[in-house]
């Protein structure tokens, strides 16, 4: 089968074989990771809902925030990035952490500044990996964002996502 030069029949490379073999399983490779795989993933408009915690604003940031209920927000990044409509601002004190020369922590209020949940409504794209905005930015807890309004611009973090 294989003679004196290695050659298979007499005609053909060992080498040469296991180099077309190679070239031929990183081919079906990469056809396999780029054009292959499960199925497109159904993806369905849907309303849901998101809030979003902003810490420590002063109190003229939150009188604009509260201005912006009912109005739209965007990312930062992206004017075209929609992150859906505010429709509530739940405003408590702000607390920040300090450490005593004992080295021992405290939580103490911040003079004229406040935590805030804003909670907002979206038309977006939902599957099974999760929410979307209509331009498919993951909107997901523990995600922070930088989102402007007509009046406010803020940094904050998402906390939770639902559908009713």
């Amino acid at each position: 089968m294989i003679d004196s030069k290695g050659k298979l029949f007499g005609k053909v490379s060992i080498v040469d074989l296991i180099v077309v073999f190679a070239v031929v399983v990183m081919a079906i490779g990469v056809y396999v990771r780029f054009f292959g795989g499960p199925a497109k993933t159904v993806v369905e408009d849907t309303i849901f809902y998101y809030t979003f915690k902003v810490q420590g604003i002063r109190g003229t940031s939150l009188e604009a925030m509260k201005k912006n209920i009912g109005g739209n927000f965007i990312l930062d990044e992206k004017v075209t990035g929609e992150m859906g409509k505010l429709i509530k601002v739940e405003e408590g004190p702000s607390y920040s952490e300090i450490k005593k020369t004992n080295g021992e922590i405290v939580y103490v209020q911040v003079p004229d500044r406040y935590d805030v949940v804003m909670t907002f409504e979206m038309k977006g794209k939902v599957n099974e990996r999760g929410y979307f905005s209509p331009q498919l930015e993951d909107i997901s807890a523990g995600i922070n964002y930088n989102i402007i309004g007509k009046y406010i611009s803020v940094y904050g973090t998402v906390l939770s996502v639902w559908e009713q």
